[in-house]
Formats: structure tokens, sequence, C-alpha cells
């Protein structure tokens, strides 16, 4: 069956139910004309039948219905649906913070302050707070959702208060929202889903197991200031602080994992990056060059703005710091690359950071046949198979959770913003430290 055929029988499934629901929660004057115009909004709003026209149509009538003061209790249902939307978000894979990410690239700002609002409304029915995993909790607070953010009913009344708009863009964003849901793809689970949450979730240990925190605070501090100082040979001291603090632990991982004779395959983990707009294609490619040089294979989901990354934790742990570190030292150049027009161009900024990305990826791969030799040195032949061993550990988790992958290209359509992305890569410090580390 294709994926296209999957998505609309999950989609008339996930409508059946929206409907089963729906009819729990009749009993005021005009639900029946109500619940038609909601559903057949939601048809109108996105999917194969979407029609701009019928959608403002239905939330003009939509719009009227509410303000004639016969259907009271339109709110609280609507609330309801969307509030039960969330456990079908969920239970698919889905995590709050990358939910959010990707209807607001769907649909705008109006759309992901309502999702944030519904997320809310489905926290505090579920007791997230209390029993959800720690990761959780964590997107939660990121997105200022508190255990007291969202009051048990009106939660839907005070979202469009705080927005002040017109009941019929209200309503557009609420059919869009739950059209969306009928539509959405799952994702790999990467945490306990809330169907699955108990007392003890919200305090067992994390899957993943990356360096110690002092570690990493420690590697992130030499980062933060080789990227903050204007004096190049003060961010050279620093960068080399952070790579040999970073090459010591990861060689030393994979030499202690190898010596306990551990199923690699069972370590190998995937997470989950969100990716802005504008130009997320090259920061994608920049992010695709640094995974190369970690042993770690990415999967772009170029629909929602998210990549998936497969790998051991300490090399995703050093990946994300040392694409975090050059995304900022690439936002730095491309701001001292001049202000003129050409320069502020779209076509000029795409072209730099997609010349910026294939430089590093030389540079990294230039480091990564020195940190061959010097491992080697340090460590003897062994080191070879145990790194050969984990890379293909890795691939074949990644090949197994994603078969069927298609490779794409980037056209440069600027060739004054590909020779300025490739000089300030030259200039660029390469300061996650894990390219030093033999594959």
């Amino acid at each position: 069956m294709s994926r296209n055929s999957q998505q609309n029988r999950a989609a008339r499934k996930r409508k059946k139910q929206q409907r089963g629901n729906a009819r729990e929660l009749r009993g005021v004057r005009h639900d029946i004309e109500a619940e038609s115009l909601v559903f057949a909004g939601v048809e109108f709003a996105y999917g194969p039948a979407a029609n701009t026209g019928s959608l403002q149509r239905t939330v003009r009538q939509l719009a009227d219905l509410e303000g004639s003061g016969f259907v009271d209790a339109l709110p609280d249902w609507v609330s309801q649906i969307l509030d039960g939307s969330m456990d079908h978000v969920f239970d698919t894979g889905w995590q709050p913070t990358e939910f959010v990410h990707a209807v607001r690239r769907e649909f705008g700002t109006r759309a992901a302050r309502l999702t944030v609002a519904v997320i809310g409304a489905h926290a505090g029915r579920t007791s997230a707070h209390k029993i959800a995993p720690a990761p959780w909790r964590e997107q939660l607070a990121e997105l200022n959702i508190t255990a007291d953010s969202a009051p048990a009913r009106g939660w839907l009344s005070a979202w469009r208060a705080t927005e002040n708009a017109d009941p019929a863009d209200m309503w557009t964003a609420i059919l869009s929202f739950l059209g969306y849901v009928n539509y959405l793809i799952p994702m790999k689970p990467l945490l306990a889903t809330p169907a699955n949450w108990s007392a003890g979730t919200a305090s067992s240990p994390s899957a993943t197991h990356g360096p110690e925190p002092k570690i990493l605070a420690r590697i992130r501090g030499l980062l933060a200031k080789a990227e903050a100082t204007p004096y190049a040979e003060e961010a050279e001291i620093l960068s080399a602080k952070a790579q040999d603090l970073m090459t010591r632990y990861a060689i030393d991982s994979a030499v202690v994992d190898a010596a306990a004779h551990t199923s690699l395959r069972d370590q190998v983990v995937t997470r989950r990056l969100l990716v802005d707009n504008p130009y997320p294609e090259a920061k994608v490619q920049l992010l695709h060059c640094v995974a190369e040089s970690n042993s770690v294979r990415v999967l772009w989901h170029q629909r929602f703005g998210l990549v998936s990354m497969v790998g051991m934790p300490i090399d995703l742990d050093l990946c994300e710091m040392l694409f975090t570190s050059l995304l900022v030292q690439a936002s730095h150049a491309l701001s001292e690359a001049g202000g003129d027009r050409v320069k502020r161009s779209p076509s000029f900024r795409r072209s730099f950071l997609l010349a910026f990305a294939s430089r590093i990826g030389e540079r990294l791969a230039i480091a990564r046949e020195q940190a061959g030799r010097d491992a080697s040195s340090q460590y003897g032949k062994e080191l070879v198979p145990i790194m050969t061993e984990r890379t293909e550990a890795v691939g074949s988790v990644f090949e197994k959770q994603f078969p069927s992958v298609v490779t794409t290209s980037h056209s440069v359509t600027n060739a004054h913003g590909w020779q300025a992305g490739r000089v300030a890569a030259e200039l660029a410090d390469l300061s996650g430290g894990r390219e030093r580390i033999a594959e």
C-alpha cells in the first residue's frame, strides 16, 4: 500500500473517531447543524478535498451560528474535540515542541498558539506535569505550559480572547488544526506516549547516555566563548581545549563499549531536531556534513521542518554541539558579509549557506583522515574495527527505520554568495571536537 493510501485510510479512521466523540457530546439546540459544519470545514481546510472558497463560506456560517446564541455549548464541544485529537497526535510518536513547530510551519503563528493551548489542556487532563517523562515536561516548560496554565474548562475561550481576532479567522485556525491532525503521518516514538504514562514514568532514567553533565557544561562553555570572542587567536585556543576534551571522551567511550561486548545496535538511538526558516535546506546540508564526520545518519522530514538523527548517544551529543556552533558562526559571517542590496538577497544568503556547508564538509573530511592517524598511534590497529563496527550498527538501525530514503540535491543560483560562503567556512572553528575521531 502506498504512503498516500495509508495516510488517507488513517485519515478516514480518524474522522470516524472524531464523529463518534462528537455524538457523545450532543444535546444542544442546532448541535446537528454545528457538527455538520465543523466536519465539513475540516474537510475543506486540509487534505485532498481542501477548498479555500468552501472553507470561507463554512467559517462564516459557523460564526453566524455561534453568534445566534442557540449553541452555547459549541465552544466546550469543540474544545473537547481538539483536546481529544492530541491523544492521536501523541500516540503516533509526535512530541509537543515538534508538533507546534510543524503547525507553525504549515499555518502560521495563530494556529501555533492554538496548538500550545490544546497541548496545555491535554497536559492538564493527563497530569503530564506529574507523570510525563522528564524530557516531555521540559518541552512543556519550553512552551510556557505550566501545571495551572490551562483550566479544565474555558481554555478555548481564553485563547480566543487573547487572539482578539475575527471569529472567522478563529474558526479557520481550528478547522485547519483538525484537518492537519487527520493527515499527520506517524513518527517513531522517542519517549513514552501519554497512554503509557504511570507514576514511575516521570522518574525513570533516560534511554540515552551522553557525556556527564559536568563535561557537557564545560564543553558548551568553551564553545560559547569561542563563538563570542572577536579575537581569532583566543577562539583557536578555546576551540582546541573543547576539541581535546571531546576527543578524549568520545574515543574512550568507544573503546569501553567495545571491551564490554555489548550489542551496539541496542545502543543506537534516534533524536529529532527542529530546523527553522529561512533556508532550512542549507541548514540541513550543514547538519548532514557534520553528521557524516561523526558516524551519525540524518533524514530530512522537509514537510515538517524536522530532522531525524540516528547514532550513538555520545556521537549525537557532539554532533549537535558542533552543528549549533557552526550555525552561529555562519550567521555571524553572513552578517559581516555586507549589507548592500545584492548581499541581502535571498539567493545570495541561500548560496552562502550552501557553500559554507560544502566547505565545512571538505574540512571535516580532512580532519577525519588526520584523526585516523592520531588515534591509531594511541590505541593501535584495534581502533579501526571498533569504529567500523559502530558505523555499521548505526547504518543497520537507520536503514531498518527508514527503508525508503530519497537523496536530494540543491542548486546554487548566486556565484557571489557561493564564493563568500566558502571563504567564511575557511575561517570557521571546527570546535565540536568529534571531527578528530576516526570512523
